[in-house]
C-alpha cells in the first residue's frame, strides 16, 4: 500500500477515482430533483457565485448587507444599503438588491450578538428556540421556536428588537448528529459512533516545518482517550489536545493519527460503494447560501441538498446547551453521520457535520419537511487550528 501523505498538496498517494465524480452527481440529481445537465450547469454557476462574492464583499465595505446563490437565475445576490455600490457589484457579475428601507448587516449582527451573549450567559434562556441566525434574504435576523414549547427569556429578548427579527416555527428540536481512512467512513469514540471528516496536516508554530497528520471530525466525536476504526475497531488516533465545545463552543476535533503504518490518509471521501469509490477533496472554496452541497456519513452514505444559513447559532435540546456560528443545509444527516464531510459536487470541502432536527431518528424528508442539518465551516476550523485539509 501506498505512504501516508503529509503534504497539503501532496500527490495522491492512489489514482484518481473516474467513478467518483458521477457518483456525486447522480446523488445530486436524486435529493435536488434535476437532471445531470442541470447539476453541472448549478455546480459551474455557483463557483463564478463563490469568486464574485469572495472578491465583492471586500470591496463593498459597510454598504454591504449579505448575499447569496439565486438557482433560478444562476446569479450571486447581493444586498446593499448604499445604491451607489450597484454598478460595482453589476460588473463584478453579481445581481445588486438595493434595501431601501431595510436593515444594514452590522445592525442585524449586532441583535444576533446579543442573542448569542445572553444564551452563553444562561444556556437554559434559549429554551423553547431551535436557532436563530442572520437570514440574508428575509434581511432580518430569524429565529426558529418549537411548536408547543413554551419560549424562554431569549425568545421574548428577540421579540423586543422589533422589525429587525423575524420568528418561524419547527415541530422538532436540533439534536447532535453523533485500510483507507476517508472522509465520510465510520470511527468508534468511546461509545459514540461518528463519521470521519477531513484528513488534513496541522503545523506547529513553536516548531517551525514540523507538521503532523491529522484527522478532522466533530468536536463530540473526539471526547474519548483514543478514537478507533469503527470496521475493525483498529486504533487509528488520540484527540489532538482538548475537546473545545465545553469552552469555546464550536462543535469540531482534531484527532491525531498515530497509527500511520495501518492507516492510509490522503484527500479523499468515501462514497460508500462496495468498489470503494472516492471523491478527491480539490479545495475548500467557501460557497455562498443557496449553493448545493452534498455530505458523505457512516448512517445515510451521500446525500445532497442545499445550503440555507450561515452563523446559525444552535440550541441542542438533548444536552441543554447552543453551538455558535454553524451552517445550516438540507443534507440528510442523522445519528452516526456527525463529523462527516460537507462539500460540493466539485470537492470543495466545506464543514463537518455537527447537528440536525429529526423525526423518531429520522431525517424530516420521511415525513414531508425539507431536512435541517448543520456544519462547522472547516475554512473557520483550519484557522483557529493551524490545520491545513489535504487536497488534490
Amino acid at each position: 500500500m501506498c505512504g501516508l501523505s503529509t503534504a497539503a498538496r501532496a500527490e495522491a498517494p492512489r489514482p484518481p477515482d473516474a467513478q467518483g465524480s458521477a457518483l456525486v452527481l447522480k446523488a445530486m440529481q436524486r435529493d435536488l430533483r434535476i437532471d445531470e445537465a442541470t447539476a453541472r450547469r448549478r455546480l459551474a454557476a455557483e463557483d463564478a457565485a463563490a469568486k464574485a462574492e469572495a472578491a465583492l464583499v471586500p470591496a463593498l465595505g459597510p454598504g454591504y448587507a449579505g448575499s447569496w446563490f439565486d438557482a433560478a437565475s444562476g446569479k450571486l445576490i447581493v444586498n446593499l444599503t448604499d445604491g451607489a455600490l450597484a454598478p460595482r457589484v453589476i460588473r463584478g457579475g453579481a445581481v445588486p438588491r438595493v434595501l431601501s428601507k431595510g436593515h444594514g448587516l452590522a445592525e442585524l449582527r449586532a441583535v444576533k450578538a446579543k442573542l448569542d451573549a445572553q444564551a452563553r450567559a444562561t444556556p437554559s434562556a434559549a429554551s423553547g428556540v431551535t436557532s436563530w441566525r442572520v437570514d440574508p434574504v428575509a434581511n432580518r435576523v430569524v429565529v426558529t421556536t418549537i411548536a408547543g414549547r413554551a419560549r424562554g427569556a431569549l425568545a421574548r429578548a428577540a421579540a423586543a428588537e422589533g422589525d429587525a427579527v423575524r420568528f418561524e416555527t419547527t415541530a422538532q428540536p436540533a439534536v447532535s448528529s453523533s485500510e483507507w481512512l476517508d472522509g465520510g467512513e465510520g470511527i468508534l469514540s468511546g461509545q459514540a459512533i461518528c463519521s470521519v471528516g477531513f484528513n488534513a496536516v496541522q503545523s506547529f508554530p513553536d516548531a517551525p516545518g514540523s507538521s503532523s497528520p491529522v484527522v478532522i471530525s466533530a468536536g463530540h466525536c473526539a471526547k474519548s482517550t483514543t478514537v478507533n476504526g469503527f470496521a475493525n475497531s483498529h486504533n487509528i488516533s488520540t484527540p489532538m489536545g482538548r475537546w473545545w465545545f465545553s469552552s469555546a463552543d464550536y462543535d469540531w476535533g482534531v484527532i491525531g493519527a498515530i497509527d500511520t503504518a495501518f492507516w492510509h490518509q490522503g484527500p479523499y471521501i468515501s462514497l460508500h460503494t462496495a468498489a470503494d469509490n472516492f471523491l478527491l477533496v480539490r479545495g475548500t472554496q467557501e460557497r455562498p447560501i443557496g449553493s448545493s452541497i452534498c455530505k458523505s456519513g457512516f448512517t445515510t452514505n451521500i446525500t445532497c441538498g442545499v445550503i440555507r444559513a450561515r452563523w446559525e447559532s444552535v440550541y441542542l435540546s438533548d444536552i441543554g446547551r447552543t453551538i455558535y456560528n454553524l451552517t445550516r443545509d438540507t443534507t440528510c444527516t442523522e445519528k452516526g453521520d456527525s463529523g462527516g464531510p460537507h462539500y460540493t459536487g466539485d470537492g470543495q470541502a466545506q464543514g463537518v457535520g455537527s447537528a440536525s432536527t429529526l423525526s423518531a431518528g429520522h431525517c424530516l424528508q420521511n415525513i414531508g419537511q425539507e431536512n435541517r442539518s448543520w456544519y462547522v465551516e472547516i475554512n473557520f476550523i483550519q484557522g483557529y487550528t493551524s490545520t491545513r485539509v489535504m487536497t488534490y
